[in-house]
């Protein structure tokens, strides 16, 4: 087999060198190939006579007026061919990163999912992506679902219960992660001497009855922690006295103080600020759970950005 001399090509070869003895072995004349690849005749076959000489070999050879490959010309066809693809798929994928390095992306996230969650993504994003903007609207449920079918925002990142209708006709659900609804009492409050070790539960699992004596601290109505609330009260049959608050920090800070007890995420609960003056239990006849999870129009192209803020939020409950 005839070795080409590789040193010889590495001085000068650009892509264009590889596509003109391409489009030569195609057309199988000068002529032709020069026409097509609008350069003139002479000078393309002082170009094939110049590599030639640089390789030590012939490309082509000449039979009838036709060019075809010798065994040297076989060799670098599949050299060019393979380069030229290689060439073609890094061009195609560095359109798309520039592309996706530029822009912006609108999402909506809950306030108190928003303190826990942004700090803990946004300068890994920013990192990753340094001129991508990002357009925030923390506001609640309700209204991000009216963002996001409006097209205001593009996402909006929100909790729901597993057991919620996802088959909408226009929004799609991804699931982040999977967290517990828990208890919080004000610790040494009496009640872990009341609780139970049941397998599956995080914490110590507690009988809602044994608290019903006491105010209940929940979120409004118009907040999805809120509603899951009111849900698992009545499931439960109990009718406490309960006071609705706008900020799960603040019901979380009542309760510290010994008022009250309130339903909160497990979702690094043991970072909250007030989670050293609370005792948390699980609750309910089987794991009392939502789902946090990303919503976007049915006909929304997830890009990579995206993908990239999605994949750093699930990496937040390692």
């Amino acid at each position: 087999m005839m070795i080409m001399q590789l040193e010889g090509m590495r001085e000068g070869m650009d892509f264009k060198e590889l596509e003109y003895i391409l489009v030569i072995a195609q057309e199988r004349s000068i002529s032709r190939a020069a026409e097509r690849l609008y350069v003139s005749q002479p000078a393309l076959s002082r170009f094939l006579l110049k590599l030639e000489d640089r390789l030590g070999t012939e490309l082509f050879e000449r039979k009838n007026r036709q060019y075809f490959p010798t065994q040297a010309g076989e060799l670098y066809l599949d050299m060019a061919r393979r380069i030229l693809g290689t060439k073609q798929e890094f061009d195609m994928q560095l359109k798309q990163l520039l592309e996706s390095d530029r822009g912006s992306l609108s999402f909506g996230i809950t306030p108190g999912r928003a303190r826990t969650v942004l700090p803990l993504v946004i300068p890994a994003f920013h990192q990753m992506y340094p001129n991508f903007e990002l357009n925030i609207f923390e506001e609640d449920v309700e209204t991000l679902e009216n963002y996001l079918k409006s097209g205001r925002i593009e996402t909006a990142f929100l909790t729901m219960s597993p057991r919620t209708e996802r088959e909408d006709k226009w929004i799609r659900y991804e699931l982040i992660f999977r967290e517990e609804v828990i208890l919080c009492a004000a610790k040494n409050s009496g009640y872990s001497m009341l609780t139970e070790n049941r397998t599956g539960r995080k914490y110590p699992w507690l009988d809602l009855k044994h608290a019903e004596h006491e105010v209940f601290l929940l979120l409004k109505n118009n907040m999805r922690l809120g509603q899951y609330a009111a849900q698992i009260l009545e499931e439960y049959e109990l009718h406490p006295k309960t006071m609705r608050l706008s900020s799960i920090d603040t019901a979380l800070a009542l309760v510290a103080q010994r008022y009250g007890v309130a339903f909160a995420s497990s979702y690094r609960m043991e970072e909250h600020p007030q989670a050293k003056n609370l005792d948390i239990f699980s609750i309910g006849g089987q794991v009392t759970e939502w789902d946090f999870v990303a919503a976007y129009q049915r006909d929304y192209e997830v890009k990579k950005p995206l993908k990239y803020l999605m994949k750093l939020m699930k990496e937040t409950t390692v």
